[in-house]
């Protein structure tokens, strides 16, 4: 038993025994093999951590764990959602103590990090949405390693538009002695880049300092110190001094990490910084900032995210402010805070004349979360006398003057606001109001704020975005006019409470006439369903004459007595309501309506038409009447019915429009029908129905009678139509089609059954002669009209066969009013027969004897043209001839899919083509024949064209080129065109100007560039001018001669012209009266009869924007009888073709005007051109002349159109007696 009991005992003992062993053997082996264990047990941690961040990661890590490590060839690429979109690395070294780490804490742990050849690619865009975290301690940054190499580091951050770059950086922070830094190149995302910037660095005890970092002549670093030698104690230290946009900036701020956040002391000096050199730097976008600050000062203490323990003083003084919306002289901010207060001592922005100015009070609050919640109190002053500048860059710009004044006060948390304005002589867009007083009056509540995290918040529903919300305003309008309209006084009243906004009062007078207005609106919650809100509507005009409303003089004036009311409820989507207008002998122009009366009505969305009556006299009258349901598919039912028997009485109301061609002749209309506006898209939601999915039927029905007799439109005369029409869901028919002008008239049936529409009868008559005749037989499924279904199948049969035999092209023209000066005879057929899918059709058109009436000494031309599609394919052969000309060939071929073309109305881009266009060369002397200004002509051109490839994608081959060796005209004065050659290079999808340039008159011009087409319906263009004197003008009083740099870029049909013209060596000899007065030989200067005007009114030119400077080379002499000197110009053409503007000064130099018995010597004279009125400069003209005893001074102001003039003296004598001074040499009382 002793024996056993022994044993028992010394069992535990031996265990621990062998447990003590085996932990012995496991820390010799890990001390003998910990690296390889570590280093792997490391590269697992890594390699999870990655993964978990969507990146892929391959790299091989050497060193000691305990001591240091190194990197090598390190990869990361992103795997899914990641900021990071690569990483590589060759070599990164990092050397720490882990004993400094235990002791002290990670500003104690890293001693040298080194990194050679290393890329990182950061996408911010790309990275996974952060999760929300809790507010998290300030802090400042512990990490400072005792040196720090870098080695071709490039740092990439994708930004828009332009990537963030930091390449080839060598960096060495060594504790020991002084190194340097060196940037490759280094680009900012507003595109501002530099290369090769060197400076010297320092980092003796973890304080970096940085001097001379070189960036351009405008922006240097000349200090940069981070301070972290203290980072033991928690304290950071920040200096700066730098050149920024021509101006110095100097920032100091020291940060001191507590226990619960961190204290900082700021401080900022700024002067004569450029505002939009620093968008670069602050990563703005271009032109955020502008102007010049002239000042800036920031002297500030406290906890940063404690705003009640701020203090400090800012102060901002900037100056000549130029953005589109805003434009500014000077603004002056300052603003202080002391024991939990801030206050807005000023904000003051000066504008010219215009004052604007800000004071104001604000609470801090506890935390930065609770601003815009403490007790708050702006208040807002403001003058503008000049409402045009403060206006200037906005879509609506004004003139006038006007003041502002306002209060915004936060307390209670409610937001209360006031503002009112008063405006006087306000002038907008063909209007102005005489005056304008508007008081605006609102207040709402502030949502709490969020609870802070890990505290249970209360339960409460979202509030809507107007809840609590109050607003009321009062508006007052007087002197109103807009165009050719009048209104006296416009006043109303809004007012809002949470979601219901209501318009109490809008009165319209105009002398006895008013017009009211109220209604109710209910807001929504959601933007996107604000029309299915409920609101009412009610308005009544009382008009006893309407034509008080425009200016007795106005072409489209309506006058006497017309009344409308109207009532109007949409609720639950449903519309009901009545509107009626009355009116009796309404007059516009010579159009008089001696009864004029609508009655309609709307019941659950369906409007009743009951009465729509429009009479001129007993025969002259328009009657409708019907029902339309408002709700899809807009069922309806009508009847209309119309008949004037003269025309011409229409006269008057086509002019208002704007159409000023004649009218004549007798037409009556009737027409009735019902059905429903949209045949749409029936879809089912039936899963066992195969054909859940169809079209419903065309459900319209009607009839229509329309003739037309001794009609007249313009120069087309003796006009007679006559259209007899039925239609039903089964089809079409349409007996009588006629149609007839002069001598020429058509004729056809038409009738559309089934799946198939004929049109028969087809006949062209001139006279007692039939030149056209033809039969149509196309698909038309006319119950699938206005349906998502294929009305014109691909599969539907076609047969047509029209023939025209020698058609008189002059008679036809004249017949039908056009002045197309054309005369010939044409001959064509077309055949087509097959289906629209697979059409076999063909097109032969011949004309002959073809003239122009411009042009009678040019010979007759033909010009033929063949046309085939077969199997979808299309082929062109056409032939121009003329005698003195070789011929010009053109043929093209290409896909023709009508079904495809008709899907995508249009031919699609990837349709392939291939044409050809051939021009023998031939002399030019043919163009003298329709030239006869054209004296000599000697030259030759020639065409070789080839096209392939697809609509959108073309391909040129070929070429052409021009010759002329010289072009003189009849007219002298024009200059003559000499030594000019031009070829012009086919090739892939542009025309290029190989050659291109000339002389006119002595004065070489060149033009380069090329047409591109990235589709061949889109050509662009990309084309440069050039021209040294090349005369422009020339003849008895006028030479003028310009250099040119032009450059026309853009689409065609849009192109942007740009660049500069100088005159040059040109001079006016032409006798220009100075003085708008009558004078001894000569009557007073009149101005032009009518303005001038210059515009290009039809395409491509008309949307052509132009931004082209005009100035003078040297100076255009003057040199007449009346005037010498010379002007001076500096002008820009800017606007469209439609709307060319000029915009700048002609400046008058040296000019001397003879006076019957003096000179005038022109001191000042200014022409301003103002792209408002660009053809009627301002002028400004001071001059000085002395006669006898007398020194007169003139001063000519107004414009060109009304030119004025003011005349002093010394000694002192009337207006009269100095006018007589000048043009007699004697005052009229020495006349007399």
């Amino acid at each position: 038993m002793a024996e056993n009991d022994q044993k028992e005992v010394r069992r535990p003992g031996r265990i621990w025994h062998r447990v003590l062993v085996g932990l012995a053997l496991c820390a010799a082996f890990l001390i003998i093999f910990h690296r390889p264990i570590l280093l792997a047990i490391g590269r697992q941690i890594v390699l999870r951590y990655a993964a978990r961040q969507n990146l892929k990661i391959d790299f091989r890590l050497e060193g000691n764990p305990f001591g240091h490590l190194a990197v090598r060839n390190l990869r990361a690429i992103p795997t899914g959602a990641s900021g990071i979109e690569s990483i590589d690395i060759d070599y990164l070294y990092v050397d720490y103590s882990l004993v400094g780490l235990a002791r002290h804490g990670l500003s104690h742990w890293l001693d040298n990090v080194e990194v050679r050849s290393a890329q990182v690619v950061l996408n911010p865009a790309k990275a996974p949405p952060r999760k929300p975290h809790p507010k998290q301690k300030l802090k400042l940054p512990s990490l400072f390693p005792e040196r720090i190499r870098l080695a071709n580091a490039t740092f990439v951050i994708r930004a828009d538009p332009n990537d963030f770059i930091v390449e080839r950086v060598d960096l060495d922070l060594n504790p020991r002695s002084p190194g340097d830094v060196r940037i490759g190149e280094l680009q900012l995302p507003s595109g501002d880049s530099w290369s090769r910037i060197s400076g010297q660095a320092s980092y003796a005890n973890k304080n970096l300092v940085l001097r001379d970092l070189v960036l351009s002549d405008q922006e240097r670093i000349r200090f940069l110190n981070i301070d972290a030698s203290r980072i033991d104690t928690k304290t950071l230290g920040l200096k700066l001094d730098c050149a920024i946009g021509g101006g110095q900036l100097s920032a100091s701020a020291g940060l001191i990490e507590t226990a619960s956040s961190l204290n900082a002391k700021i401080n900022v000096t700024g002067q004569k910084i450029d505002a939009e050199s620093v968008n670069k730097f602050l990563f703005l976008p271009e032109g955020d900032l502008s102007g010049e600050i002239e000042r800036l000062a920031l002297d500030a203490t406290g906890t940063i995210d404690l705003p009640r323990t701020w203090n400090g003083t800012m102060s901002v003084r900037i100056s000549n402010v130029d953005r589109p919306e805003v434009h500014f002289d000077s603004g002056v901010v300052e603003v202080s805070a002391e024991q939990g207060r801030a206050t807005l001592r000023s904000a003051d922005i000066v504008q010219d004349k215009n004052e604007f100015h800000l004071r104001g009070t604000m609470e801090l609050p506890a935390v930065i979360e609770d601003f815009g919640r403490t007790p708050t109190t702006v208040e807002i002053a403001g003058t503008a006398p000049d409402l045009q500048r403060l206006t200037t860059g906005i879509s609506v710009p004004l003139t006038g003057s006007a003041q502002f004044n306002g209060k915004i006060d936060i307390a209670n948390a409610n937001v209360n606001a006031t503002l009112g304005v008063i405006a006087n002589a306000v002038g907008f867009s063909d209007g102005t109001v005489d005056k304008l007083n508007c008081t605006l009056r609102a207040s709402k509540g502030i949502a709490p704020r969020n609870q802070k995290p890990g505290l249970t918040p209360p339960a409460r529903i979202k509030r809507p975005w107007f809840a609590d919300l109050r607003t009321a305003m009062e508006f007052d309008l007087a002197g109103i006019r807009y165009r050719d309209h009048i209104i006296d006084s416009v006043q109303g009243s809004l007012n809002g409470s949470d979601d219901i906004l209501g318009l109490d009062r809008l009165s319209l007078r105009r002398n006895q006439n008013e017009l009211n207005v109220r209604g109710r609106y209910k807001l929504p919650a959601e933007v996107g369903k604000a029309s299915s809100q409920p609101a009412e509507l009610d308005v009544a005009l009382n008009a006893p004459e309407v034509g008080d409303f425009w200016v007795p003089d106005s072409p489209n004036r309506l006058s006497g007595p017309l009344q409308l009311t109207g009532q109007m409820q949409w609720r639950e989507q449903t519309a009901n309501g009545q509107v009626s207008i009355s009116g009796s002998n309404l007059k516009m122009r010579d159009l008089v309506f001696h009864e004029l009366s609508t009655q309609c009505s709307i019941s659950n969305s369906v409007l009743y038409l009951n009465d729509c009556r429009a009479s001129l006299n007993d025969s002259d009258f328009f009657n409708a009447t019907g029902r339309l349901n408002l709700r899809q598919p807009y069922q309806y039912n009508g009847k209309i019915s119309a008949s004037v028997v003269n025309l011409s009485t229409l006269q008057p109301l086509a002019r208002t429009f704007g159409n000023k061609n004649e009218l004549a002749g007798s037409v009556t209309l009737d027409w009735q029908g019902e059905g429903q506006g949209i045949t749409a898209f029936q879809p089912s939601y039936s899963k066992s129905t195969p054909k859940a999915v169809g079209v419903a039927p065309w459900k319209n029905s009607g009839k229509l009678k329309f003739v037309l007799e001794k009609g007249r439109y313009g120069n087309t005369q003796s006009l007679r139509a006559n259209i007899d029409a039925s239609y039903s869901p089964e089809g079409l028919d349409v007996p009588i089609i006629f149609f007839a002008s002069g001598n020429t008239d058509f004729q056809a049936v038409a009738q559309a059954n089934g799946e198939t529409l004929e049109i028969t009868r087809i006949q062209l008559d001139q006279g007692q002669a039939r030149f056209g005749s033809g039969y149509v037989s196309f698909p038309l499924v006319w119950r699938n009209l206005g349906t998502n279904a294929a009305a014109i199948p691909s599969s539907g049969k076609v047969f047509a066969t029209i023939q025209s035999e020698n058609l008189d092209l002059k008679k036809l023209f004249s017949d039908l009013g056009i002045k197309a000066g054309t005369s010939g005879t044409l001959n064509a057929r077309l055949d087509a027969n097959g289906t629209i899918g697979d059409l076999n059709a063909s097109l032969s058109l011949q004309m002959r004897d073809l003239r122009n009436d411009r042009w009678p000494k040019m010979e007759p031309a033909t010009f033929e043209l063949s046309a085939q599609a077969v199997h979808d394919r299309l082929t062109v052969l056409g032939k121009l001839q003329q005698a003195r000309i070789q011929p010009l060939e053109l043929n093209a071929n290409m896909p023709f899919d009508i079904p495809k073309i008709a899907r995508a109305r249009k031919l699609p881009d990837e349709t392939p083509i291939t044409a050809k266009a051939r021009l023998p060369r031939s002399s030019m002397n043919f163009v003298r024949q329709f030239v006869p200004a054209l004296e000599q002509l000697d030259g030759n051109l020639g065409l070789d064209v080839d096209l392939s490839g697809t609509i959108g994608k073309p391909v040129f081959s070929g070429a052409g080129d021009v010759t002329v060796n010289v072009a003189r005209f009849t007219n002298a004065t024009i200059p003559a065109l000499t030594n000019f050659s031009a070829r012009l290079s086919f090739a892939q999808n542009a025309i290029s100007l190989e050659r291109f340039g000339g002389d006119l008159a002595g004065g070489p011009f060149t033009m380069n560039g090329r047409l591109n087409f990235p589709k061949l319906t889109e050509p662009t263009l990309d084309l440069q001018l050039k021209a040294n004197s090349v005369l422009l003008a020339r003849n008895d009083t006028l030479t003028a001669r310009a250099d040119a740099d032009v450059t026309m870029t853009g689409p065609i049909a849009a192109a942007t012209v740009s660049g500069n013209v100088a005159m040059t060596n040109s001079h006016i000899l032409k006798n220009i009266d100075l003085i708008p007065i009558g004078l001894p030989g000569r009557p007073a200067p009149e101005p032009p009869s009518e303005r001038p005007q210059i515009s290009f009114p039809n395409p491509p030119l008309r949307d052509w924007k132009f931004n082209v400077a005009i100035k003078t080379k040297d100076p255009v002499l003057i040199r007449g009888n009346l005037a010498t000197g010379g002007a001076i110009a500096d002008i820009k053409l800017t606007g469209t073709g439609l709307h060319p503007e000029l915009q700048g000064t002609v400046r008058l130099e040296n000019v001397e005007a003879t006076l019957p018995f003096s000179r005038l010597e022109v001191s000042q004279g200014f022409l301003y051109f103002d792209p408002s009125d660009s053809m009627n400069p301002r002028l400004e003209l001071r001059g000085t002349s002395v006669i006898r005893d007398y020194t007169v001074r003139v001063y000519v102001y107004g414009t060109m159109l009304a030119p004025e003039a003011i005349f002093t003296s010394e000694p002192p004598l009337p207006q009269e007696e100095i006018i007589s001074l000048i043009a007699t040499g004697a005052t009229r009382q020495e006349l007399s």
